[in-house]
C-alpha cells in the first residue's frame, strides 16, 4: 500500500481543526464506504483545493484519523500511568492491568469521537481498499499494543507474578492474543455498556490470575 498522501502535511491551515472535526462526525456516522467526502470539506468550511494539498483523497484523512485515534489513546494512557504512579506501587502485574484498563475507559469517554471511530473500524466489511487500510492502520495499532504488553508482562515475570511453570514465551503469546483481541472475543461494539466491558476486562484478568481450577480459585489463594 503506497504511503503518499497518508500523512497530513507540516505546514498547518486555518481551518485544520474544523476538518478534523468534520471528518469525525462523518466517519462516526456512516460506514467508510457511504461517507461523503464532499460533505467533509463542505461542513469543514474549506476548499477542494486545501483538503487536496493536505490529503490525497478520502482513504488518507480516514486513515490519518484511525492513527491519530491510537496514538491519542496511548499517549492519554502513559499520561495518566505517570500521574497515578502512585496506585500502581505495590501491585502485580494484573491489579496493573486491572488499573491500566480503567484508564483506557477513561480515555473513551474523554475522546468518544476517537472512541467510536476506531469500534466503527473493527465492524468494516471487508473488501479489496478495506483490507489495505487494515493492513496499514492494524499494523501501528498492534505494534504499539505489543510494544507496551510486551514491556508490562516481562516486568511482571521478573517480579515472579506469573507461575513459573510456564515458559515466558508461553505466556507472551497466551497473553498478547487475549488482549489484542479482546474486542473480537466479546464482540465490543458502540453499544456496549461501558460498565460491562470493564467487568468482562477484570474477570478475564481474574480468570489469567487464578484459572478455573478450584484449588487455584481466588478463594483459596486468599485463604
Amino acid at each position: 500500500m503506497s504511503h503518499k498522501g497518508i500523512k497530513m502535511k507540516e505546514k498547518s491551515f486555518k481551518r485544520k481543526k474544523e476538518l478534523i472535526e468534520a471528518a469525525l462526525d462523518e466517519f462516526t456516522t456512516n460506514r467508510y464506504e457511504n461517507a461523503s467526502l464532499n460533505k467533509i470539506i463542505k461542513n469543514a468550511g474549506i476548499s477542494k483545493g486545501t483538503f487536496y494539498y493536505h490529503f490525497q483523497d478520502k482513504q488518507a484523512i480516514y486513515i490519518f484519523l484511525l492513527k491519530t485515534a491510537y496514538e491519542k489513546e496511548w499517549e492519554y494512557i502513559n499520561k495518566r500511568v505517570k500521574e497515578r504512579a502512585i496506585d500502581f506501587e505495590g501491585k502485580d502485574f494484573f491489579e496493573k492491568f486491572k488499573l491500566q484498563s480503567q484508564i483506557g475507559m477513561e480515555f473513551g469517554i474523554t475522546y468518544p469521537k476517537y472512541m467510536k471511530l476506531a469500534t466503527m473500524f473493527r465492524k468494516e466489511e471487508e473488501n479489496d481498499e478495506m483490507h489495505r487500510i487494515f493492513q496499514y492502520v492494524n499494523s501501528a495499532r498492534e505494534n504499539t499494543a505489543e510494544t507496551w504488553l510486551v514491556k508490562m508482562i516481562t516486568h511482571g515475570i521478573e517480579d515472579g507474578d506469573f507461575n513459573n511453570r510456564f515458559p515466558k514465551d508461553f505466556i507472551m503469546k497466551i497473553m498478547k492474543c487475549l488482549f489484542i483481541h479482546f474486542d473480537e472475543m466479546f464482540d465490543v461494539g458502540e453499544d456496549y455498556e461501558k460498565g460491562k466491558l470493564l467487568e468482562d476486562i477484570n474477570d478475564l484478568i481474574d480468570f489469567l490470575k487464578y484459572g478455573f481450577g478450584k484449588s487455584s480459585s481466588k478463594k483459596n489463594n486468599l485463604e
